[in-house]
């Protein structure tokens, strides 16, 4: 998996075999539209996978990634890929689901300009981490929340407390961004 902007373009990162990453293709339509929401912001790496979504977002001037996984083989992707572009360590990587994420981040107030959620298709994970951004607020005014799922996967379409600004169909990834109402 490949960085395609920034100062990092061009680096090659580790993905664990059992992780489906989001293509390079999709990935730079995502970083197109977000251009310039993405400097100096905080973002969080939902379902962290290799990282690289929060390694790209770093890249092209993200302040700060927080990195979020179950998996102990993806932890070890994300710190591996981290170390090997010489990422400030204090980049977070947390060992957890990301139920226990959230929940976590709320009581302790955090909050974040961008959240990348790339969960398992098929998995429902995408609608249930969106309804939990909604009750546990994380989420800064006027941030964002950046989905991928399968276009079979159902997905929000509209809720109180986020509206669907971009809805884009490549493949067989749905790839939707969600903006948190001011």
């Amino acid at each position: 998996m490949r960085i395609f902007g920034g100062k990092f373009k061009g680096k090659s990162i580790t993905v664990p075999l059992d992780i489906r990453p989001v293509s390079l293709k999709i990935k730079k339509s995502c970083f197109d539209i977000l251009r310039g929401e993405i400097e100096g912001k905080r973002v969080l790496d939902l379902f962290g996978g290799s990282g690289s979504l929060g390694i790209e977002a770093l890249s092209q001037g993200a302040k700060e990634a927080i990195f979020v996984d179950s998996s102990r083989r993806s932890v070890a992707a994300i710190r591996k890929n981290l170390a090997f572009l010489g990422l400030d360590p204090k980049q977070k990587v947390l060992l957890k689901d990301s139920v226990s994420g959230i929940k976590d981040f709320f009581t302790y107030k955090e909050s974040f300009d961008i959240i990348f959620l790339d969960p398992p298709y098929h998995s429902g994970l995408a609608t249930k981490s969106l309804q939990l951004l909604e009750e546990y607020d994380i989420v800064c005014p006027s941030g964002y929340v950046v989905t991928f799922c399968s276009t079979k996967d159902d997905f929000v379409q509209a809720s109180k407390g986020f509206s669907l600004i971009v809805e884009k169909k490549y493949g067989q990834t749905l790839f939707l961004i969600y903006r948190r109402y001011e």
